[in-house]
């Protein structure tokens, strides 16, 4: 494994005992599980190795996956800060202007700032590891389960892992990303804990999750936060809250869902799309119109009781 900040601080994602040594395969020293790596990715998951159910399915999903070389291939971009990078590069289909994402490309790029020269980081739920372009001053890692969902691009992904067990040593990060992850794991708690573990005392971890979404990633959306639940979700496991701060007011979340169903969801008649509903639907979209507007100049001067995002930032407690 060319990456050394991996290969010197994995463990077993199940007795965290002992280093794993690889050829073909990984095992535990404690424990003597073995776990596959498939086109150069440790795939680091406990019922894989238990051979549970979902390991076929995980290992077809790995075994699509370009071979996995070095750490991720990261782009510079001369001349643009962070939030232009974020925009017009990372992603494009995200409406600067729309409140929430203006606050999210705020956050990421103070998050780029904050985020130190050869800190490690460990992105959890990495994804499409986007992150990764913003954070090149940085000793980045990307963990996801590939086989959460087949429209995204998982190539650049280090290390096949469950957010829940995290397959590294304790105290080896100084930072832990979990952006738009929290709502997909079954069990928050035990997440935020592995969060806790991996970081060194004073690690700093960024956390984007959501109080109002859509249902996405079927079947793996399993629930939403509101502030106070993430104030304790994190404090009653291993973590002092420095900020928690919502994206947007509560206009801004009502026009923008009611728009945006308006626009893609057009009314159905005995199970179908029918033109009058389309056109009903299309009629209302344009009614929203300045109201999208107004929501958009004016988000400032309603309660953040109702945002669609916590921004949540958070320092591991020093015992």
């Amino acid at each position: 494994m060319e990456n050394k900040l991996i290969e010197n601080n994995l463990c077993c994602p199940v007795c965290k005992g002992g280093f794993l040594t690889s050829n073909t395969v990984f095992v535990c020293n404690d424990c003597e599980l073995t776990f596959p790596c498939v086109q150069g990715r440790p795939i680091l998951v406990p019922f894989v190795a238990e051979k549970g159910d979902g390991s076929d399915a995980l290992l077809a999903a790995a075994d699509s996956l370009p071979v996995r070389k070095g750490v991720p291939s990261v782009t510079n971009y001369q001349g643009m800060d962070v939030e232009s990078i974020f925009f017009e590069k990372l992603f494009r289909q995200f409406n600067r202007r729309d409140t929430h994402w203006a606050f999210l490309g705020r956050k990421v790029s103070e998050m780029a700032e904050k985020i130190p020269k050869n800190a490690t980081v460990l992105d959890i739920g990495a994804g499409e590891c986007k992150y990764a372009s913003l954070l090149t001053h940085a000793r980045y890692v990307s963990a996801d389960l590939v086989s959460s969902s087949d429209k995204h691009d998982f190539s650049l992904i280090d290390i096949v892992a469950d957010a829940s067990a995290i397959p590294f040593r304790d105290k080896v990060f100084d930072v832990a990303l979990n952006l738009v992850v929290m709502e997909h794991v079954p069990d928050p708690a035990l997440t935020v804990r592995e969060m806790s573990r991996i970081l060194k005392p004073g690690g700093l971890a960024f956390a984007l999750i959501p109080l109002v979404r859509p249902e996405h990633l079927v079947p793996f959306d399993f629930q939403r936060f509101t502030r106070y639940g993430i104030q304790q979700l994190f404090e009653n496991n291993g973590f002092q809250i420095n900020s928690i701060e919502g994206s947007n007011g509560a206009l801004w979340t009502a026009i923008y869902y009611a728009s945006g169903i308006a626009k893609t969801q057009p009314l159905r008649r005995y199970g179908r799309r029918s033109i009058r509903g389309i056109l009903w639907n299309r009629f209302w979209a344009t009614i929203l119109w300045p109201l999208v507007v107004y929501a958009r100049m004016s988000d400032q001067f309603y309660g953040g009781e109702f945002p669609i995002y916590f921004w949540v930032q958070a320092v591991k407690k020093v015992q």
